[in-house]
């Protein structure tokens, strides 16, 4: 039961990340297509972050795979290359002029209903929970409250967003809050990993996630919805800026 429970949790992972990935390129697709841009261009772009993602979601597995991440003895831990390098590339997007006018023709309410993954993202840790290779604080039933991000946000995206009537400061409320929350998961994460600092010391340890395919909770999961909140703020400090020049 507990083998199939967790072999169960690991293609509903898989399948969850790949549609990450399949809604990244479908709402760049839509979000080209509005800009009206050059359609040899846009094709060209769209190849280029597809591959980029793929390159890199293959990458971090691959090192995986051959072992990489399992040792946590190193502070700090090598598992941090895989998260914080599309974090900070994320970040640099934010100063690129280029990346801002896409952001300007990205509806604002998607990268809050994009959010909504977390749900089904939570689900699965706890069902790796239940199947004995996660720690219980990294689950709704500890001390990880993410799933409340995923809760809200079609509900916050509808009231956010409303026809003429924009939102701002509490959707800047809402994606501080939800930042929050990823970096205490985060913090939780890893305080239950076998490493130095280890803080949890309950079993089992959060050492999965060294491990292919669970190495993509931290090489790309957590950077995606970082980045989707650090998008989400670039509209909203774009649509403050503008409306008070008006």
């Amino acid at each position: 039961m507990t083998n199939s429970l967790f072999l169960t949790t690991q293609i509903a992972f898989v399948i969850l990340v790949f549609s990450l990935v399949a809604l990244l390129w479908f709402g760049l697709k839509k979000v080209l297509e509005k800009m009206n841009l050059d359609e040899d261009k846009s094709n060209s772009l769209l190849h280029y972050v597809l591959l980029t993602v793929l390159f890199w979601i293959s990458f971090v597995g691959v090192l995986a795979y051959l072992g990489f991440f399992e040792n946590f003895k190193t502070l700090p831990p090598l598992i941090a290359l895989a998260m914080f390098s599309p974090i900070i590339l994320s970040l640099l997007l934010l100063r690129s002029e280029k990346f801002t006018t896409i952001l300007l023709h990205t509806p604002m309410s998607w990268l809050v209903y994009i959010q909504s993954f977390r749900i089904v993202m939570e689900l699965i840790l706890w069902m790796v929970y239940r199947a004995g290779f996660f720690p219980f604080q990294m689950t709704f039933e500890g001390w990880n409250y993410d799933i409340i991000v995923g809760l809200t946000a079609i509900s916050a995206g509808m009231v956010f967003f409303r026809k003429n009537r924009i939102r701002p400061y509490e959707v800047i409320i809402w994606n501080v809050f939800g930042i929050l929350l990823l970096v205490t998961i985060v913090m939780i994460t890893t305080l239950s990993t076998p490493s130095p600092i280890r803080i949890f010391t309950n079993e089992p340890s959060s050492a999965m996630i060294g491990y292919i395919p669970f190495i993509w909770l931290p090489g790309f999961v957590v950077p995606f919805a970082f980045a989707m909140h650090f998008f989400s703020l670039k509209q909203m400090y774009l649509f403050l800026k503008e409306r008070n020049k008006q």
